[in-house]
Formats: C-alpha cells, structure tokens, sequence
C-alpha cells in the first residue's frame, strides 16, 4: 500500500485533494446534509433490506411477552353475528383476557362511528373498558386535514370510545420514500391542539409499566428515552424498527377462540347441541408444554395470556390494514406484506427487550469515508504504480481490491447488524471505494508515464531485454550495489576449447561459436534465466534475479539438461558439415549470492558475485575430474530432489574451501524417459558408493563392476573400482571419510 503514496510535497498535496474531494461527493450523494439522492438512497434502504433477510427470525433478548388476538377469516366462520361484529363481542373479549391474567389489552381497530342498534352493547363495552382499565384504543390523525386546525378538548381522534379518561394510543406510520415500513414514530405531534400525543405501542407500555397515560418518550439529540430505556433514533422524529421476523412470527389466537366460553356458543355449537367446545374455559386436562404436568386446556387457565400485552387486531387482508415491511418469507416476491397488529407487536418486543437497531453516526461515516478513500487509493495507485508489461493483469488486481474491499464491507456491515444490531451505512462506503479508485487511475495516467519511456530508451541497446523490464519496473536499481538472495548460477565452458581453436580458422570458430552461444542463449531465455556475460567460450547465467523465481533452481537443472541435448543435435549437424566437434562442461550451485550493479557510475553491470558463484564455477571444472557433463552441489540437489534424476559423485573439497561438501551428476529430469539398462546401471551404481562408504571394498568393486557391464563408460563407476582395490591393498586410516581433495580450479 505504501507504495502508492506519494513522494514529493506535490504529490502530497495532490494525493490529500483526492481524497478530500471523494468525501465531500460521497457525502453530497449519500447523506441528507445537503440533499437526498433518491437512487443511492433508496439503495440503501434495499440494503437495510438485504440484511434483515440475512438475519431471518431474530427474538432477541428474552421470550416475547406478546400474543395477538387476530381477527381473521377462521373467526367469522366460528362467530354467529356478521361483521360488524356487535359490541357485545369485544365485551366478552375484554371480559375473557382480564380473567385470563391479560396485563395490558390493546385493541388496534378504530371504532369510528356508533350503531344505533347496538347502544346497550355500547353502553357495556364502554363500562368494561373502564372496569378493566387496562384496555388502550387505537386513534388516528389525518395529517392533511386536522394538523393546523383547531378542535375540541373532547377529541376523540376518530374513535369514538376514546374520551378524556381512556387510554389511547395513534397509529400514524410513515413509509419510507419506496413505501416500505422500516420506521416508528414514538411521537405524534398535534398541532391543532398544540400536545404530544403516545403512539399505539407507546401507550400500551404506559399501561405496562403502569405510567401516566399521556407520558411520551423524552427527546434528545440522538435518542429517544422512555422508561428507563434508550431508544437510538434513525432522524429526528423516528426510530428503527427491529422487526423479529417475517409475519406469522408471534403467537396468534383466533378471536372466536377467546370468546369461545360456556356462555358463548359458536356457530359449530349452535349446528351440534350439545357438544361443547369452550376453547376459552375447558377444563379438560392436557400435559403442558413446559413441564408443570397436567394443566386445563382453556386459554383461561393455561398462562397463554397470564401477564402478557395482548393485542386485538385484523390478519385480513381486506381491511387494507397490511404493510411492506423490510423482510419476508423469501419465496417469492411480494410476500414481506405484514399486518398492523404484527407491526406494533414488533416494535413493542424490541422496546422491552432493548433491542434497538443503532445507526452509524454521521462523523463515524466521516472517518469511514476518509479511511477507505485513503485505503482504496493508495492500493490502488500502488499496483499501477507497479512497472510490469502486463498492464491488463494489474488492472484486474486494482479491481480485484476494489471487488474484495466491497465484499468485505458487505460482510463487515451484515455481520454488524446480524450480531450487534448495528446498521452501518453501505452506499457511502461502496461509493468511496469506486470513486477512490477512480480517482487513483487518473492520478497514475497523468503522474507515471514519462519514466517507463525513458529507462527503454536509455538500455534497451546494450542491456539485456530482461534487466531492462526489470529497470522499467524497479527504476531504484538504477543506482550501483545490489541485495543479498538466494539465487541458482549457471557455468558452462566448452572442453579443450583452446586446442579445437588452433585447429580452425578464426573465421570458422567464430561462426561455430555464434551457433553454438545462439541456441545455449535462447535455452537460457526459454527457461526464464538471467545472462550475465560470455567469457569466449563460456557462458555464466543465474535464476532468481531479478524476477524473483521460488523454482530457480528447478529452472537451473532443466536448462543444463535442455542444453546438453541441444548440443547433441548440434553435434549431429555439425559432423554432417564437417565441422568442428566438441563437448560442454555445466557447473550448478545455489546459494545466497550478492545480485545487482556492479561497476563505475558511468559503466555497469547486472551481475552476481560472492562464494556461492566461484563454488558454481569450481564445479565446472571439476566436470574433468569425473568425465561428467553436469555437475550440480549438494545445495542444488536438496532443492531440486524428487524432480530430477541423479547420482552422488563424490564428497569433494574444493579449493579455497575448508568444509567437503557432495556433488552430483545431473542425469535427468524426474518426468524423463530414462532407459531400463540406465537405471538398473544407476540402482548398481548407488549401492557400490554406498559399500564404498562402509569400507567393503570388495562388495563395492562387485557392483561397480556389474554397473559397468551394462553402461561400460562409465568413468565414475571405473574410478571407484581402483579406488577401491587401492583401499582394499592398503586400508585408509580410522578417521578416513571419503573425502576427496580438488587441486585444481
């Protein structure tokens, strides 16, 4: 990330404007400091969305202590009288949940006009409401109409039965600007009378809590309080619906089945006298579902109500009284339509339980904004700022960062809300992540190009093609010295060069040579290698520089191989033209070595230096000693081991060197086909140097000798066959360890 930061007061200045200016666009798109976005703010809305369904069914902190009497189609083919139901029903239904234990009724229908038929039954509900005093009605304000307008001190806010001693409550709700119901108004606010009004749940919890019936929440800056509790608001006049779940999820009872007492008969009684149901007050004894034993089955006795807010309300769909809410039951769309009755009952749950959604404050979207503009930026002017030929990939990876650091703000937000009840603002954080990197693709179009023009144009003549891409990636490597790494050398050096040349024109060398150095380069190139330099006749390259290569030496092995099989050919066409014949000696090893620019300020070269690069020469040369094409050191072996076939040579000294260290013929790759007879010679081979090693010299000399007689030319095999009868003759002293001392380079 660092990378992408700049490094001059300019680009300070420049890099700190981006950033500024993506916050104030996304906070100009996305809060309502300024204006409302209505497409950004309705996604974000469809996002609250997203994660209620995330959620599902959500209880909260405690069991619910609300049961909903519903009005619903099953109740008027129990009930006997039509709809409008007499008032004598609502009587018995007060009457019925009182005795059940009910702590508060609420009753969410508007009785909005009176039946002169049905005034004794009036006169009764009216008396029962007051015996009860535990029943809160459901009133309403036309906005439109009553707002400004003055009225009587008796107002009864379109319900008849509401008077100066009944406890009530308004059910004045707000959709959002899509018509979705994600907010609750506390407060209802009466102009024409100059008074803050309970909403329906409000005046319910009053009873509840057994407070004063006109007590509203308390208003502060960011949060409502009421009854000891804190409630967050979401703006000035509302709160955050913590909906439970989908409809359905509160216990729901049947009207007809409170009412269903000894006294009442529904219409199955009436069709079947004698056969009495009472679902209210059956005595008939069933096992209770929370282990108390046997318990009566009637509602009157079984606790279903005893010490719960009961609410009176319609599941019909045709009393209009439905609503989208933000989740449903995910089968299809348009099932999140969900009752009033449900609605009050959820914000009635989250209230007791204190179960509140709390909103992202507006300097806490101020810091995310700023962190992820910051974040994004930088990530992404840092891969740009990477020099690479394959510019398409660096784009997919800037978007790539852009993808994942929205995937991870989705996650981060979902899982906010799903675990803490946190509703972390999406859109403005998705909005500072896009423009971010927008912003960080002008900032690299106009900032980066000169320089990768320069460097070509300065050393795509005399360097190699390789370094300068690296230069154009990496232009600090411009400057002398170089880094420490492990890295893989590779010597190769044509044997008695000096003899083949005086017997050949220059002329004719030359030409071979070029042929020869022509195809050796392009192996070197096909595998990804590094060409240091030619030395006449020798080459020197290196893998893992300056593209850093975990297979280097892998790499190493599989062009030495390529390069003697390549030399083979050669051979063959070179008999054919009667040319001169020769073979190459390749030297291996892998260590940390010094890489970079090694030189004058003027003059300099991509190179390697130190004591893993002379070991890779010494190994070269030690080829003569073995009659061997390529040898490779123990530290090159341990890494490619398991992808290439070879054998121990020895366990040599070099010179100039104090520790012995093995080496090994390189014979092939692990995917090669290797001939039976080679590797029956190579399995005879390695159990002779193991005998050597043990000193049973004569069972040594036995598989040597067999080793030969399928690969007789095989030098290693015939120098440890007279090493052998040597040690045989004359035994090497106790502490002898099979090292062998190069003396020459």
């Amino acid at each position: 990330m660092l990378s992408g930061l700049p490094k001059t007061a300019r680009g300070l200045i420049a890099y700190c404007s981006i950033i500024l200016t993506v916050t104030v666009v996304v906070l100009f798109l996305t809060e309502d400091i300024f204006l409302a976005f209505p497409p950004l703010k309705r996604a974000e809305l469809s996002l609250l969305d997203l994660r209620f369904q995330h959620r599902g069914i959500h209880r909260g902190n405690s069991d619910s202590s609300i049961v909903i009497v519903e009005i619903s189609q099953e109740s008027f083919k129990s009930l006997p009288e039509r709809w409008p139901w007499p008032k004598s029903y609502y009587t018995r239904l007060v009457r019925n949940l009182k005795h059940a234990g009910a702590a508060v009724i609420g009753i969410d229908v508007i009785f909005s006009a009176s039946d002169p038929r049905d005034s004794a039954n009036e006169r009764q509900f009216r008396d029962v409401l007051r015996e009860a005093g535990n029943v809160v009605l459901a009133g309403s304000i036309d906005a439109r109409q009553l707002l400004y307008t003055k009225r009587e001190r008796t107002e009864n806010y379109g319900n008849i039965y509401i008077d100066s001693l009944a406890r009530f409550g308004l059910v004045n709700i707000r959709p959002d600007v899509d018509g979705i119901l994600r907010r609750y108004m506390p407060i209802v606010y009466d102009a024409g009378r100059d008074e803050r009004l309970p909403a329906f749940s409000i005046s319910v919890l009053n009873t509840y809590f057994q407070q004063s019936r006109r007590v509203t929440p308390e208003v502060a800056d960011h949060a409502f309080h009421f009854a000891s509790r804190e409630i967050p608001k979401y703006d000035a006049s509302s709160f955050l619906i913590n909906y439970t779940g989908p409809s359905g999820v509160f216990q729901r009872i049947n009207v007809a089945d409170v009412l269903d007492d000894k006294e009442f008969q529904t219409i199955e009684e009436l069709n079947h006298p004698g056969e009495e149901i009472n679902t209210f007050d059956d005595t008939t004894l069933i096992p209770s579902f929370d282990g108390r034993g046997l318990v009566p089955a009637g509602y009157l006795y079984n606790g279903t109500f005893q010490g719960k807010i009961v609410l009176i309300g319609s599941t019909m769909p045709e009393d209009k009284d439905l609503f989208p809410v933000p989740i449903g039951e995910g089968r299809q769309e348009g099932d999140n339509q969900m009752f009033g009755v449900e609605v009050h009952a959820n914000v009635l749950r989250q209230i007791l339980d204190r179960d509140f959604i709390r909103h992202q404050p507006l300097w806490m979207t101020v810091l995310i904004v700023i962190g992820l503009s910051a974040i994004t930026f930088s990530l992404t002017a840092g891969l740009k700022s990477i020099r690479t030929p394959y510019s398409a990939l660096i784009e997919i990876l800037g978007i790539a960062v852009v993808v994942s650091e929205i995937i991870i703000v989705y996650w981060a937000t979902v899982k906010l809300f799903v675990s803490a009840n946190f509703l972390a603002d999406m859109m403005s954080a998705f909005l500072a992540v896009t423009l971010s990197y927008v912003g960080s693709t002008v900032y690299h179009y106009v900032t980066e190009r000169k320089q990768k023009v320069l460097i070509k144009g300065m050393f795509s003549r005399y360097v190699n093609a390789t370094i300068v891409d690296e230069l154009v990636l990496h232009p600090e490597k411009l400057r002398l010295g170089g880094e420490r790494k492990e890295l893989t050398v590779l010597f190769s050096d044509i044997e008695n060069f000096t003899q083949i040349s005086e017997r050949v024109s220059p002329e004719y060398l030359i030409t071979v040579l070029n042929e020869y150095l022509n195809v050796m380069t392009a192996i070197i190139f096909g595998n990804q290698g590094t060409l240091d330099k030619y030395e006449g006749d020798a080459i020197l390259a290196f893998w893992g520089a300056p593209v850093p290569q975990q297979d280097h030496a892998l790499r190493a092995c599989r062009a030495a191989m390529e390069m003697q099989q390549a030399l083979a050919a050669l051979r063959e066409m070179w008999k054919a033209e009667r040319k001169p014949l020769f073979n190459v000696r390749i030297g291996i090893n892998t260590g940390d070595m010094i890489v970079g620019n090694m030189g004058g300020a003027s003059r300099f070269d991509y190179t390697v230096i130190g004591d893993s690069v002379n070991l890779g020469s010494r190994l070269e040369g030690a080829n003569k000693q073995y009659k061997t094409g390529i040898m490779i050191s123990e530290h090159t072996y341990r890494s490619v081991e398991g992808s290439v076939v070879a054998r121990e040579l020895d366990l040599v000294l070099v010179a100039g060197k104090t520790e012995p260290i093995r080496v090994y013929e390189l014979l092939g790759m692990a995917n090669d086909s290797i001939p039976t007879v080679q590797r029956q010679a190579l399995e005879l081979y390695n159990n002779g140097l193991r005998s050597y090693r043990e000193r049973e010299w004569q069972r040594a000399i036995d598989l040597f000798e067999k080793a030969l007689m399928l690969t007789p030319n095989d030098y290693p095999a015939q120098l440890y066959i007279e090493r052998s009868r040597l040690y045989y003759a004359s035994p090497p002293p106790a502490g002898w360890n099979g090292v062998f001392v190069l003396q020459s380079k």
